[in-house]
């Protein structure tokens, strides 16, 4: 009988592999440690991901991915309970900004030495033009809307590449005053 082959199933089974690896081993994964976690073989994982960067390029734009699909959660969730006003969708992405996931800030800090790889941060940079977009559209003046958005993409970035952090106080007034001027 002949096997019937899945290819996105491989690749996603692939990329959650590589995930679990990252954040055990950090971005220094071998592919060898990610065809065994995935239960196929190294030639199987290369045949989808010929190289170590396309795989962890992939992962990049998986987790992107993952964002944007909690983003659109966390937007209708903000429709649902005050309506289609100006500022959901930022007051979504501050919200998702400020929720604590130690599992996902694990994985992203193992992440961070992909950052001087200029083929990747293309491909990251395309895959978030969304943002952008979204962000202007959403019914703020866009300087406002540009500048919330920036500041929380400060205070993320801030807590993957080591930066002093805010306290907790400190956290939470920057949320609400993102927030505050969102309304």
């Amino acid at each position: 009988m002949a096997r019937i082959r899945q290819p996105e199933l491989t690749r996603a089974a692939l990329l959650r592999a590589a995930r679990q690896v990252v954040q055990d081993q950090g971005a220094a994964l071998s592919l060898d440690a990610v065809a065994r976690a995935a239960g196929v073989s190294k030639g199987g994982l290369l045949h989808h991901f010929p190289t170590r960067d396309a795989l962890l390029q992939a992962l990049a734009l998986a987790l992107v991915e993952q964002f944007r699909e909690g983003l659109e959660a966390a937007y209708a969730r903000e429709r649902a309970e005050h309506g289609e006003r100006p500022g959901a969708w930022l007051r979504a992405y501050i919200t998702l900004t400020f929720c604590e996931e130690d599992e996902d800030t694990a994985l992203h800090r193992a992440l961070v030495p992909l950052a001087g790889q200029p083929a990747l941060l293309a491909a990251l940079a395309q895959a978030q033009v969304f943002l952008l977009e979204r962000a202007e559209a959403d019914g703020l003046p866009p300087g406002a809307a540009h500048a919330i958005r920036l500041a929380c993409d400060g205070h993320w970035l801030a807590e993957l590449t080591g930066q002093p952090r805010l306290s907790p106080a400190q956290t939470q007034a920057m949320q609400e005053a993102l927030t505050a001027w969102t309304r």
